[in-house]
């Protein structure tokens, strides 16, 4: 074996000790602080014991011999305080030198116990010479756990305020972490060397100068480590401060730092509450758009149990209200931006999300950009507005079906008015022309003109009879009705024009429906409809023509039942006749003016444009109302609600 294979055996036994300390700590987050512990106290006791033993490498070169516990096992330690304290502060590295002490207690009594029973005989063994040796390596190591509890206690100060020294210099994180070990390192091992060898005839300074080297060494080596796991963790030195200001702050803060503590906890606690109790659905996405976290009201709404929830690609499954696909690298890159650009705070969104009954809801969400365990992510927080978009929308529809009401119950006045004065105005004129056609010697030419005449104001007088019947002004004679006669004289009315192929049918409920009435009024109001489905029919090329005329009592499940004037009004209180036609459909534009007077799509001279609004004012002079639904492509369906008698 050469000369310096001890030595590569050494250094590959500290690089496996130390990158699996800075390994734990990495995981610490995933397997939990206390694997981390427990292996770095594993890592002491293992060191404790060889130091104890003396074990040395001595490869025969002058002034140069390697402690194997001190140089290979116990100096790592000095690296995970070190990192404790640079990446998880002064707190953590003071429960990492409180374990260690409780630690090197339990060693060192059990150590004293041990030596004691060799010693007295009470322990047997395969031979005397190894129970003596057992004895002689713990008598042996209560000096040397005394020797470097001390040394490393005062690590503890040494350390941080070293770093800190180095820090405030503005030096490179590589020659401030070499810097710190290095000088810690001479008072650690002055420290261990002068308590192990006081008392005793070893030169302790000739112990040290053969020792240091290679514990140097061992240092530098442990500083090229720990800046390279440093970096990786994105390490940010603080502020400057004055490197005193640690250990005052070790032994005056200590107590606020518990206090802080056990703050944190209880508004962790009440974090928790208001998070996991809070309507809002909140959840922490990583940079894939994968569910880390998230609380009872994205677990209830998403309907994904908790355990599945988590992993959960979330931006595969939410949708924009268009339909599209959530941009969710877009979305990233907006609350992760490169440095050139400046990160947006919050970025509204609106998803549309399933939920497990089949359904979706609507999410108005906010995302945010955040940083969890040094690792970016987004905060998504959503509310469901299902509700509120439906009763906006319902609103909105009320608004403009309130707005047309009135504008057709100004109309309304209006065509009153205009009519009564145009029917007075028929009257003189009728009159007149009567007159004349009782004065003998009128020439044939000009009866004929006072017949066109005549016929003029017949036509004219006709038309201001619906006028007056769409403002509410016409002469009914209301009269208790069968609305299953009814139908039926409307049906023996429109069956003649009726032209093939339209298919026309009559349905009426078995129940007895009756209803007070203009009979006339009625029956008009059904042919106009029917007629208007009928012209609809005639100008398309629909299979099978086919309009249905039914009769059935009311039921709130009905479409225009929410128009109902009276809101107490209950739906046994309503008989509901609805003209069905699988035509063209209305385009939406036309379907909000199909009730204004004079309003009409067909050519000129085959329409009046008073047929539907005749039929509305007609309707709501009765005190009922008129409802249409319809569908490009699909149809109309008029639903007329009158009210029911016994």
């Amino acid at each position: 074996m050469g000369v310096y294979t001890p030595l590569i055996l050494a250094f590959l036994e500290l690089t496996f000790v130390t990158v699996a300390i800075l390994l734990l700590h990495s995981l610490k987050h995933a397997i939990g602080e206390a694997a981390f512990y427990l292996s770095l106290g594993m890592f002491l006791v293992f060191g404790q014991i060889v130091s104890s033993a003396g074990l040395m490498i001595d490869p025969g070169i002058a002034d140069l011999q390697v402690n194997m516990g001190s140089a290979v096992l116990l100096a790592p330690y000095m690296t995970a305080l070190l990192v404790v304290y640079i990446l998880d502060g002064t707190l953590a590295a003071q429960r990492l030198i409180q374990g260690f002490a409780a630690l090197v207690f339990g060693y060192f009594y059990l150590a004293y116990i041990t030596a004691t029973q060799c010693s007295s005989g009470e322990y047997g063994a395969a031979d005397a010479e190894t129970l003596r040796y057992i004895g002689r390596i713990f008598l042996q190591g209560r000096r040397v756990v005394v020797a470097s509890c001390a040394a490393q206690a005062l690590d503890l100060f040494v350390v941080p305020i070293l770093f800190q020294f180095f820090t405030n210099t503005r030096a490179r994180l590589f020659l401030c972490v070499a810097g710190t070990l290095v000088f810690a390192q001479v008072i650690d091992t002055f420290t261990f060397h002068l308590i192990t060898t006081w008392g005793t005839d070893v030169d302790w300074a000739q112990a040290l100068r053969t020792t240091y080297l290679a514990r140097a060494a061992a240092m530098v080596w442990l500083a090229v480590l720990t800046t390279f796991y440093l970096r990786l963790s994105n390490v940010h030195r603080g502020p400057s401060r004055r490197p005193l200001d640690i250990v005052v702050a070790f032994f005056g803060g200590y107590g606020q730092a518990q206090q802080l503590r056990k703050h944190i906890r209880e508004w962790e606690g009440r974090y928790q509450v208001v998070v996991e109790h809070s309507s809002d659905l909140i959840l922490i996405l990583d940079r894939d758009g994968r569910v880390l976290n998230a609380n009872q009201a994205a677990v209830d709404v998403l309907g994904y149990e908790e355990n599945r929830l988590r992993g959960f690609y979330l931006p595969g499954v939410v949708t924009l209200p268009s339909g599209e696909v959530c941009p969710w690298i877009e979305l990233w890159g907006r609350i992760h931006p490169p440095p050139s650009r400046t990160a947006a705070t919050v970025v509204p969104q609106e998803w549309t999300a399933p939920t497990p009954d089949g359904k979706s809801v609507l999410l108005d969400v906010r995302v945010s950009g955040a940083v969890l365990h040094g690792e970016p992510v987004a905060l998504v927080m959503a509310r469901d507005v299902t509700e509120r978009r439906r009763l906006e929308g319902e609103r909105r529809r009320l608004e403009e079906q309130l707005i047309h009401t009135q504008r057709l119950e100004a109309v309304g006045l209006l065509a009153g008015g205009v009519a009564h004065d145009f029917n007075n105005l028929l009257h003189t004129i009728v009159g007149s022309a009567e007159r004349l056609g009782r004065q003998a010697g009128m020439t044939e030419q000009q009866r004929a003109l006072l017949g066109n005449i005549s016929t003029a104001a017949d036509r004219a007088s006709a038309l201001t009879s619906q006028l007056l019947g769409f403002a509410r002004k016409g002469k009914y004679q209301i009269e208790r009705l069968n609305v299953a006669d009814l139908l039926a004289r409307v049906k023996a009315l429109f069956e003649p024009v009726a032209e093939a192929p339209l298919h026309f049918r009559v349905l009426t409920a078995p129940t007895p429906m009756f209803i007070n009435g203009d009979s006339t009024q009625l029956q008009q109001v059904l042919l106009n409809i029917l007629l208007n489905a009928r012209d609809a029919l005639a100008g398309t090329e629909t299979p099978s023509p086919k309009v249905v005329l039914r009769a059935e009592p009311g039921s709130d499940r009905l479409p225009g039942w929410s128009l109902r004037p009276d809101k107490k009004t209950r739906p046994d209180q309503t008989v509901c006749i609805r003209i069905k036609d699988n035509g063209p459909g209305i385009p939406e534009a036309i379907r909000t003016r199909i009730f204004e007077p004079f309003f009409t799509t067909k050519e000129t001279g085959k329409g009046t444009g008073m047929g539907l609004a005749m039929a509305y004012g007609c309707i709501t002079n009765h005190g009922g109302w008129i409802h249409v639904e319809t569908q490009q492509g699909r149809g109309t369906e008029f639903f007329i609600f009158l009210p029911r008698v016994a």
